[in-house]
């Protein structure tokens, strides 16, 4: 299971290596990707859901989830999914009459139900359109605060931290990533985390480092890599010190 939850459809673009734990048996896609249009115009995207199993019918349904005040014409679809088949549906989305300019992203989460599966394929995996209304330079993610350096003695702990916001109108969940060299795998981390991050709102991203009373004193560097919807953030590589 990974710490991240829920795991996202198009894991490449968070630059994250090979397919999330579970191996993705079944995603949801939500095409275009991103999409710009004025305000007060009808929005219509398309939702494909895929099964990569060989030999085993999924049963499950795609939520989707819009900006408040956004209406979908259906907002759960339930699904069958034989084995190597997928599904395709039309999406329409109407907007509030006094929508400003901004991001407003639509959700799709999949989610696979049923006993005779593993634990790992009932993971929900989500894909995100972004729809920009209007002209607007606001951004899905940035960086509100970057890490600070780490001083710490061997045996006692610290935090590096960063902290994210996002300028769009609606929830969304965000996946983060320390980088640090081999050897320091063992006492910082965790490896990655994940967190909501609310609509306009910002959010704290912490990482544990806890040298062992017998790490011998030294300097390192870390950086933590975040991502959401499709963005992808590096913070600036710190020192970590072990006196």
């Amino acid at each position: 299971m990974e710490a991240a939850q829920p795991l996202y459809a198009r894991y490449w673009l968070h630059n994250r290596g090979p397919a999330p734990l579970g191996g993705l048996p079944a995603v949801a896609h939500l095409h275009p990707h991103q999409l710009a249009v004025d305000a007060d115009e009808p929005v219509r995207l398309q939702l494909t859901a895929v099964s990569d199993a060989t030999d085993v019918a999924l049963h499950g349904k795609v939520r989707l989830l819009a900006a408040p005040g956004w209406t979908v014409e259906m907002d759960e679809l339930p699904f069958v999914l034989p084995p190597g088949d997928f599904l395709e549906s039309i999406v329409d989305l109407t907007m509030p009459a006094d929508t400003q300019p901004g991001l407003y992203p639509l959700r799709a989460e999949l989610g696979v139900t049923g006993s005779a599966i593993p634990e790992s394929w009932r993971q929900v995996v989500e894909d995100v359109c972004v729809i920009a209304v209007g002209a607007t330079d606001d951004r899905v993610l940035r960086f509100v605060t970057d890490p600070e350096p780490v001083v710490v003695a061997a045996g006692e702990t610290a935090t590096l931290s960063v902290t994210v916001g996002t300028d769009c109108y609606a929830d969304l969940a965000v996946e983060a990533h320390l980088i640090s060299p081999w050897g320091t795998w063992e006492w910082m981390g965790p490896n990655s985390i994940g967190a909501d991050l609310a609509a306009r709102g910002t959010v704290d991203l912490e990482f544990e480092v806890a040298p062992p009373a017998w790490q011998v004193p030294g300097e390192w560097w870390a950086l933590i890599r975040v991502a959401c919807a499709g963005e992808l953030l590096y913070s600036p590589a710190v020192k970590v010190v072990v006196s």
